[in-house]
């Protein structure tokens, strides 16, 4: 079988776009507790906007979980909390692992999802399609001599505990314990977790197979499997079976997606591949014909080369004044149209940008007075320190680029001490002055991604914190 890019149809769950919120209207649970970090984040932020590492981390926080070591609890009750799909959205919310009605927030009814997927899940595990794929696997694992032990529905006992499992089909390969169970698309993420938490303790492998995998029956099961596999899925058929008893090598169809540029994944790619041509990563419990994760973390770099390249490019031409005057027009047209690819909007003329802020901003990052003819920084900062609506952000990059000792060693005359005293004072008096101008914040934190978050407002309180022998403004925490 050729490999093939199928253009998915309509889905019954549509993927959402990429980059947009994933949490649900208005989710019962709003705020949970991280456990790890012992801090309480909201439920939009954990959720995110990328699918792929949302779903990933829906595996992980069922099996901590399961593991009694919640990654997070209930802001409210303090039970643990997992993540859960809406039924007919690709939208996430957070439900308790178990309500006792003593929490305003309800997410579970009598019977759970988890409890109804369990029980379908046992109900297909004889019927004729479950028993048909069984068979095709020992006939595929026969036909290859590299497996050894074959085992159909045979116990598999821990070494050291008492749990057990008993998988479709368990083999031996290159000296790896796999065991390959056989999916039917129905939603139970327990089992799932619960499967691969066992066969990494006793230093199997666990090996999911379809019966189909198409875009027009995926459920969330699906992804579940698909997306904690390095984004592969694997499927034996009629045409994979044939394959494997005449070319004497187990065959399947692997099915992956790539890694898009800005975000998300492409349709489904498929071709027919060896056994041994797959990666097992045991640790991760995985098998993968296509890395997608190399392939994703490589884009990503080669994203963060582009990037940066543009951030030195618009200081470059921002210092020269090549973006200026009638001479500047090609270079400003080109520079505003590399910029909109990665969704940073500039102003329509150069005239029109913060020149003042970038000055003074990049002045606090190289050290020195920026597209100037000054000689020192603490010149720089004296003419920052006129621009109230600056003087947050201009502070929060002297601190974060370390320059209070430089402009202390630079302030000779002890002016700018004394301007940062008196600053200090105008700012407990009027803090509403000293409100940053947000108008060209995106891009500001897109040049300068190192401040991020930048400063929200001014807090007086903040001002008993300053250190009067660093001679930088102090920048409050957002």
């Amino acid at each position: 079988m050729s490999e093939r890019l199928l253009r998915p149809p309509r889905r019954l769950r549509p993927r959402p776009d990429p980059g947009s919120a994933l949490v649900v209207d208005r989710p019962q649970i709003a705020e949970v507790l991280d456990v790890a970090a012992g801090d309480f984040v909201s439920a939009a932020v954990v959720m995110g906007t990328d699918y792929a590492s949302l779903v990933q981390r829906r595996m992980e926080t069922r099996t901590q979980m399961r593991r009694g070591t919640p990654l997070y609890k209930c802001a409210i009750c303090g039970v643990a909390v997992h993540i859960c799909c809406s039924r007919d959205t690709a939208k996430f919310f957070f439900k308790h692992r178990h309500e006792d009605g003593n929490c305003p927030a309800v997410t579970a009814g009598q019977l759970n999802q988890d409890e109804i997927d369990a029980r379908k899940y046992n109900g297909l595990k004889e019927s004729r399609l479950h028993i048909q794929m069984k068979q095709w696997v020992v006939n595929c694992l026969a036909a290859d001599k590299s497996f050894t032990d074959i085992r159909t529905e045979q116990v598999w006992k821990g070494a050291w505990t008492g749990q057990w499992r008993k998988p479709d089909v368990q083999a031996v390969y290159a000296g790896q314990r796999v065991a390959f169970e056989i999916q039917l698309s129905t939603t139970y993420l327990d089992v799932i977790a619960g499967r691969r938490d066992f066969y990494l303790e006793q230093g199997g492998l666990l090996f999911w197979i379809f019966a189909r995998f198409d875009t027009e029956r995926l459920r969330m099961t699906d992804d579940d499997v698909f997306y904690n596999n390095n984004v592969n899925a694997f499927v034996v058929h009629q045409e994979s079976v044939d394959a494997s008893l005449e070319a004497g090598a187990f065959q399947l169809e692997c099915i992956w997606a790539v890694p898009l540029a800005h975000g998300g994944t492409s349709g489904l790619h498929r071709k027919l591949v060896r056994f041994d041509e797959l990666t097992l990563d045991t640790a991760q419990q995985r098998a993968y014909y296509y890395d997608f994760d190399k392939a994703k973390a490589l884009r990503k770099s080669r994203m963060e080369a582009e990037l940066d390249q543009l951030r030195q490019d618009f200081e470059r031409m921002f210092e020269e004044r090549s973006i200026y005057g009638e001479e500047g027009r090609a270079a400003w047209s080109a520079l505003k149209l590399r910029f909109a690819r990665v969704g940073v909007p500039l102003v329509h003329y150069p005239r029109d940008l913060p020149f003042e802020l970038l000055q003074g901003l990049y002045s606090a990052k190289l050290g020195k007075p920026f597209a100037s003819k000054r000689k020192l920084l603490v010149e720089s900062a004296h003419q920052m320190a006129s621009r109230k609506s600056m003087l947050r952000w201009f502070s929060q990059a002297l601190r974060h680029y370390g320059r209070g000792d430089q402009l202390k060693s630079e302030d000779r005359s002890g002016l700018w001490a004394l301007k940062v005293k008196d600053l200090r004072a105008q700012e407990a008096q009027d803090p509403d002055a000293f409100s940053p101008d947000r108008t060209h914040q995106t891009l500001v934190e897109f040049l300068f991604p190192e401040l991020c978050p930048l400063s929200v407002c001014v807090r007086p309180s903040h001002l008993d914190r300053c250190n009067p022998v660093k001679y930088e403004l102090n920048s409050p925490r957002p």
